[in-house]
């Protein structure tokens, strides 16, 4: 298959890659009368291939020269080329919400390999979040995953984009996540109206809203676990999950939002990756004041923090009724469990 353009969408969790790839997948009829085609197996992923091919894979060798069970499995990108795979299609759109993590100046060459000759042109489209509400997102997540908060590089983006920009031989293009710049202030109006300018949005099927994100206190309680000051008779897999659910139950919940100082403190902290970023890319984040940035004003223990309210601010009141909630539920038995999560 040679089409006009590839399109790769190096997705990440913390920029709503599933929600994009939700409201592609659902709008595939659509996509697939304007000639877009959208390989669902490059986002599935199910042979958790890195970057859409086996790392080690030895695709030199002839089958017949060694056990078949043992052969190098095919990558995403010669499934794409494979004749059995639409034609006529103007435009492939690949997403995967792995791509950007797994960029590195070890997967970089052999994924430039991959992805040439499958269409005249072929481009890179990355959004990335400003430090600070970036790692807000990934302490809600590793919290969630009952794992300790990790604290990103200073350079985190830089060691993934640059490595790519001196080997692709493709266009990159690094957008900005963000409600002021962002069509509608969401990914999916964005990047479609960005990158597929052509469909029209009207077309877009969007798939029901994904779940809330644990609150202020549901996070706060999730910490307080992990450094022993609530029960530990407790299993901690069914506290964290009653959490969870009570934290849907309880009203008003307090939407995660980093006090000023651990704001200012993340984005200093940052201040290498933002300097190349502005200067190699252009690229400025809109809730920024750039005149502030200072790289060795950083305080150390806002970013290694033990308490939630250390960085945002926490409504003591809710949080406790939570716990209170959570902990009875927790205790019950497992099959009482389960029935009281359908209420």
């Amino acid at each position: 298959m040679t089409a006009n353009r590839l399109l790769i969408h190096i997705g990440h969790r913390n920029t709503d890659a599933i929600s994009l790839q939700d409201a592609l997948f659902a709008s595939q009829n659509a996509l697939s009368s304007q000639k877009i085609y959208l390989p669902a197996f490059t986002t599935d992923n199910v042979e958790r291939f890195t970057l859409g091919f086996d790392p080690n894979g030895d695709t030199d060798h002839e089958l017949g020269e060694i056990d078949p069970a043992s052969a190098p499995l095919t990558s995403h990108w010669d499934k794409i080329r494979a004749p059995q795979h639409p034609s006529g299609c103007e435009t492939i759109v690949v997403s995967n919400q792995k791509y950007f993590k797994q960029l590195s100046a070890q997967t970089i060459d052999k994924f430039e390999e991959e992805t040439s000759g499958i269409a005249r042109e072929k481009s890179i489209v990355a959004y990335l979040r400003a430090p600070d509400s970036h790692f807000l997102m990934l302490t809600q997540q590793r919290l969630h995953q009952m794992r300790e908060p990790t604290i990103p590089s200073r350079t985190r983006i830089k060691e993934r984009i640059e490595p790519l920009a001196k080997a692709w031989s493709g266009t990159i293009m690094l957008e900005v996540f963000s409600d002021a710049t962002m069509k509608n202030g969401n990914v999916v109006d964005d990047f479609v109206s960005r990158h597929l300018p052509n469909f029209d949005l009207d077309l877009l099927v969007r798939p029901n809203a994904a779940r809330p994100r644990p609150s202020v206190e549901a996070m706060a309680l999730m910490i307080d676990r992990m450094h022993g000051r609530l029960d530990e008779t407790i299993d901690p897999i069914s506290l964290i999950q009653q959490i969870i659910k009570a934290d849907q139950k309880i009203p008003t919940p307090t939407k995660p939002k980093l006090r000023d100082e651990a704001a200012h403190t993340l984005t200093n902290w940052a201040a290498p990756d933002l300097a190349w970023l502005n200067e190699s890319y252009g690229i400025r984040f809109p809730e920024i004041d750039y005149r502030m940035i200072d790289a060795d004003d950083v305080d150390l223990s806002l970013i290694h923090f033990t308490d939630i309210a250390q960085i945002c601010e926490v409504n003591q009141d809710r949080k406790d009724a939570l716990y209170q909630k959570a902990k009875v539920w927790a205790k019950l038995p497992i099959p009482m469990q389960r029935l009281l999560s359908r209420w």
